[in-house]
């Protein structure tokens, strides 16, 4: 099975706790089109919105993991990235970049990312082949209104216990998916 799992542009690669990251591509904040065929692609956090933006050229299940949604204003968005930097950024399983050009390039991608509207992209996606993991403390990015959002498009929303890190309930839930998606597809 082919996966790809998409990130935050200025991270480099995450330390799952019991998933070999190996099993994946892992791309950083962009999805290329030797992706599109893949059987699952997952998108982390701001990773989701660059998933979002080629959806429809996606051929297989999509999982998107505490995606940034709804559309907000991109100082909406940059106020709650100031405040989960000081107050729920967890570096112990994410590798960031040392290169500042990338950081700089990763502002201005999130920027594109951040003030694009994806309400008609998950309008039109077929549903059985979208679900969000969200973890239920989120107070930063995927909150309550983004859940009622995904609900009111129809997307299939899974509530796991968490803040908006990485963490052993969003590895495992995702790694069920991703199994029962193999499993549909034989």
């Amino acid at each position: 099975m082919k996966k790809t799992l998409v990130l935050p542009p200025w991270m480099n690669t995450i330390k799952f706790y019991h998933t070999n990251i190996h099993e994946f591509r892992v791309s950083s904040g962009v999805l290329l089109p030797d992706v599109f065929d893949d059987d699952c692609v997952v998108g982390l956090s701001i990773g989701s919105l660059a998933v979002l933006e080629h959806i429809h050229s996606l051929k297989g299940m999509v999982i998107l993991i505490n995606p940034l949604v709804p559309h907000r204003s991109v100082w909406v968005w940059l106020w709650r990235w100031t405040r989960y930097v000081w107050g729920g950024l967890f570096v112990e399983r994410q590798k960031f970049t040392l290169n500042p050009l990338r950081w700089v390039s990763a502002v201005r991608r999130v920027y594109v990312l951040a003030t694009t509207d994806f309400s008609s992209v998950l309008a039109t996606f077929p549903k059985e082949r979208l679900i969000v993991i969200r973890n239920v403390g989120d107070t930063f990015f995927c909150d309550d209104t983004a859940v009622a959002y995904l609900r009111t498009h129809g997307v299939k929303v899974i509530e796991i216990p968490g803040g908006h890190n990485w963490n052993v309930y969003v590895e495992d839930e995702m790694n069920t998916q991703i199994e029962n998606a193999s499993l549909k597809a034989r």
